[in-house]
């Protein structure tokens, strides 16, 4: 069989490239289409945010300049016009956030499921012959003359992006970034199991030279919250994050007012949740004016000025994107078209870019699939 135009991959950028090219056939090894987008925003899907495209090029760190072009030509403006023309209407969150007007991720898949696919295909190699490709799949040869790669990374690779399509991009000639999770909670050193599920709402994050701050979550293993998953990008194994639960001065709890317990004072000056301060601190029933400089640096080390050893090991399987995969340097930002490879494009996540959290790698994939479609009609 022979087809002008395959994609494989059914995930974000491969489905909506689909939509816009119904005629081409769309390769997916999955019984089912989407199933990352399916768990996106907690199953609610963060489509986009709605920011100034000079802000929003910004959030994918080093990759500013490789992605300006296709957010430039499809922001999130267009994507939500997009969308709309598919009859998916959507709304901007008081954070920028935009979701679909249903906040079901499932209704984003249908609209996009316009083009001509076949599931349970699962693409075992590629050859570039002559003038075209010969796919190997498990049901049999396929030839086309064009071919899009949309395979997304290798995080969540229970929902099919496991990375097993980047050493046959490789052998085509490409090089290919290895990869780490990227928006991913940390574990820590620390067993902090006792805290899962507690939530500081203004917490200072310190790495190296990067600063941040937002709300905390304790999880089983770890960390979380939206600027710990900014920052796991960056996080190698067993590296040590500076955290102040809290600016109140370790010096300053001798000074706190009441004949009352010290935790319960501390709580309400603080506003620190009362649970988390008894269980990191040591104090038990002591009142105020029976705190030793042993408690006040207790106090310190472990709320004020805490330092766990972090790491992202085994991370990947719930990480929300990848960084790495192809090197962008091989790949027009312009076209998504192969430097390297005549007719080979490639597109979102399968590329060595990723994002800050927010709706921004799904803007990407979006961008990057226009542009790809803008390029291949011509």
């Amino acid at each position: 069989m022979r087809r002008k135009i395959i994609i494989i991959g059914g995930g974000a950028s491969g489905l909506f490239l689909s939509s816009l090219l119904p005629s081409a056939l769309l390769l997916e090894k999955n019984k089912e289409v989407g199933r990352k987008l399916l768990i996106t925003g907690g199953g609610k899907c963060n489509l986009t945010h709605n920011e100034e495209i000079r802000d929003l090029v910004c959030r994918y760190y080093d990759k500013k300049r490789f992605v300006s072009p296709s957010l430039y030509s499809f922001g999130p403006e267009r994507i939500r016009e997009y969308f709309a023309s598919l009859c998916l209407e959507t709304y901007i969150r008081d954070d920028g956030k935009v979701f679909p007007v249903s906040e079901n991720s499932r209704d984003v898949v249908t609209a996009l499921s316009k083009g001509d696919v076949s599931l349970d295909t699962n693409v075992l190699d590629i050859e570039r012959i002559d003038d075209y490709f010969l796919l190997t799949t498990n049901k049999g040869k396929i030839e086309t003359e064009k071919l899009i790669i949309a395979t997304g990374g290798v995080s969540f690779p229970q929902t099919g992006s496991d990375g097993k399509v980047f050493p046959l991009i490789s052998k085509l000639g490409h090089r290919i970034i290895p990869a780490r999770p990227a928006l991913c909670g940390l574990r820590t050193r620390e067993d902090l199991g006792r805290l899962e599920g507690i939530t500081v709402e203004k917490v200072l994050l310190k790495y190296k030279k990067t600063k941040r701050e937002g709300s905390l979550l304790f999880t089983h293993n770890g960390i979380s919250g939206p600027e710990i998953l900014n920052l796991s990008r960056d996080i190698e194994n067993e590296d040590t994050l500076e955290i102040s639960l809290s600016s109140f001065p370790p010096q300053d709890i001798f000074n706190l007012k009441g004949n009352m317990k010290a935790i319960k004072a501390l709580h309400e000056e603080t506003a620190l949740p009362l649970r988390l301060l008894e269980e990191r601190l040591s104090w038990k029933d002591k009142k105020i004016g029976e705190l030793t400089k042993k408690d006040s640096e207790e106090y310190r080390d472990k709320i004020h000025l805490w330092r766990p050893q972090v790491t992202t090991k085994g991370m990947m399987n719930s990480s929300m994107v990848t960084r790495g995969g192809v090197d962008t340097e091989e790949v027009d930002p312009k076209t998504f078209k192969s430097k390297l490879v005549p007719n080979l494009w490639i597109i979102g996540e399968a590329l060595d870019v990723d994002g800050e959290c927010g709706g921004y790698n799904l803007t990407f994939a979006f961008a990057s699939a226009y542009s790809a479609y803008l390029s291949l009609l011509k």
